[in-house]
């Protein structure tokens, strides 16, 4: 089956989007410029649109994709035909966006991600019609049972009338009963829009302006007398500040609303959904089976404010452009309580625990003797260089002894932090300084775990014990300086997961 014909028309939208930041360097901003680089700059992107122009076009002629036995068969390759073969067993999570350019046409996007590594490890329908989206997700969902029956409707697929692509997104989420856990209040909203720090996103934008305004702008002697006249006028200067805050805030608070304006966190029996975004729509659906662990993540801000960021862990790869949230967060800006009572309504195979254990008194003199190479390398390029900073001759030894607090100051909030708790077949730890982070998973989803002892943990009887899981790429946890007796403890629980892994089988 060929692909929508509008693939064509995004790619080279996509094509203009990506080149059109150098294409103003080198014909706008660096028009005049007669230098080597410039020249042969503007002939090289010339050349490679032309080039890329063409490849999309033939690509779409030649490129196909179908589907049979249960197993995707995806060909393509201009002057080398190379064919990918993913069998839907291998699909571990769906991606579903729908760009301001989908709204616009009416279409959407589809990407199914597998925990195969390499170039082909995921597969990506960049434009879709709504139904024919509807109809790829329901065949890899489908059982074995089922699968004959859908296939034979192929072509029937292309025949359906057009319909409201909201009746049909209602009836899609229909079928998959799901139950909606979360969805985030104005108050969820404004906390978000502060705890990021989205409105000094508005700071690179603005310097960014600056540099191609520069030649527009009067020259520096005439700033300096602008400048030197505001503070001769205290309230007008006060005034421009505001003005700068409020401005800042507001687009911080617009960005935080169009982002997670229409955030929905729902699951069935099976997966997982979130939906997000108000003009770049996404949905992303991840199978409970597969998922590895889970992560929840603390900066200083969401401390403060008693937020969360929760994060599903799979074998795959999320599909993670454009910058955008990370497509298997549940949400950045969880409060504590919610996110614990959404873990255990999403996934009620695990169990968490409010009491850790802590780490023992020894533990802290092995976090403040270990060495720190940081530390040592700053302040011997410190002493030779001796840079002068703010006027002061003796910048070195206090930028020295301030890394020097620092370090500490981070050690110590981690031993203070760090606790752990071994609970039938499930691990779960918290660690971290300034910012901290828990770690869960169940034995049978660890597929090597291991400690270690280094000279000085062994004079004080501790040791780092050090997970890994399956991930693309491998996903690896560490917590360190725990009690041995804890860990070789650790070590033994973990020797019983082939009983957890053959229970699976049979099930």
């Amino acid at each position: 089956m060929r692909y929508h014909p509008l693939t064509i028309v995004f790619r080279i939208y996509q094509l203009v989007k990506n080149s059109l930041f150098l294409a103003i360097i080198l014909f706008v901003v660096k028009k005049d410029s007669t230098s080597w680089l410039f020249e042969y700059g503007r002939y090289a992107l010339v050349v490679f649109i032309i080039w890329r122009l063409a490849y999309i076009i033939i690509a779409w002629f030649l490129e196909r994709y179908e589907w049979k036995d249960r197993t995707f068969h995806i060909h393509k390759g201009i002057f080398v035909k190379h064919t990918s073969t993913i069998p839907f067993s291998k699909i571990q999570n769906v991606t579903r966006k729908t760009t301001i350019f989908h709204k616009l046409v009416g279409l959407t996007s589809l990407t199914f991600e597998t925990a195969m590594d390499g170039e082909d490890d995921a597969i990506h329908f960049e434009v879709l019609s709504d139904k024919h989206a509807n109809f790829l997700l329901d065949l890899v969902q489908l059982t074995e049972k089922g699968t004959s029956q859908k296939e034979n409707q192929e072509e029937d697929v292309e025949q359906i009338p057009k319909q409201e692509e909201e009746e049909l997104e209602q009836k899609w989420i229909q079928e998959t009963n799901r139950t909606v856990h979360f969805t985030p209040n104005r108050k969820d909203l404004w906390k978000a829009s502060f705890t990021s720090l989205s409105f000094l996103a508005i700071i690179p934008i603005v310097a960014g302006m600056f540099d191609y305004m520069e030649s527009l702008l009067p020259e520096i002697d005439q700033v300096e007398g602008i400048f030197q006249g505001l503070l001769d006028h205290t309230w007008l200067l006060f005034g421009i500040i505001l003005l700068a805050v409020i401005v800042a805030v507001t687009f911080g608070v617009a960005r935080t609303f169009i982002r997670y304006g229409k955030y929905e966190i729902s699951s069935d029996a099976k997966y997982v959904y979130i939906d997000r975004g108000v003009l770049n729509e996404s949905y992303f659906a991840m199978e409970k089976k597969k998922i590895q662990g889970l992560e929840m993540n603390q900066t200083f801000m969401k401390r403060l404010f008693g937020l969360v960021e929760v994060k599903l862990i799979s074998s795959a790869s999320p599909n993670n452009t454009g910058g955008e949230v990370n497509v298997n967060s549940l949400y950045p800006f969880l409060p504590m309580k919610k996110a614990y009572q959404l873990i255990e309504e999403l996934l009620p195979t695990y169990q968490l625990h409010a009491e850790l254990e802590k780490l023992p008194r020894k533990s802290l003199w092995v976090k403040l003797l270990k060495p720190s190479w940081i530390w040592i390398v700053a302040t011997i390029a410190l002493v030779y260089f001796k840079p002068n900073i703010f006027q002061l001759d003796q910048a070195w030894w206090i930028g020295s002894l301030g890394l020097f607090c620092f370090i500490l100051l981070q050690r110590i909030l981690d031993y203070i932090h760090t606790r752990y708790v071994v609970a039938e077949d499930q691990v779960q730890w918290w660690n971290g300084g300034l910012t901290t982070r828990m770690f869960i998973t169940k034995r049978k989803n660890v597929i090597e775990l291991s400690y270690s002892q280094t000279r000085l943990q062994s004079y004080f009887k501790v040791a780092s014990i050090m997970t890994k899981n399956r991930s693309n790429p491998l996903h690896i946890e560490e917590i360190n300086d725990i009690p041995l007796p804890y860990a070789v403890t650790i070590n033994e629980w973990y020797r019983k997961r082939q009983e957890d892994v053959e229970l699976v089988k049979n099930d």
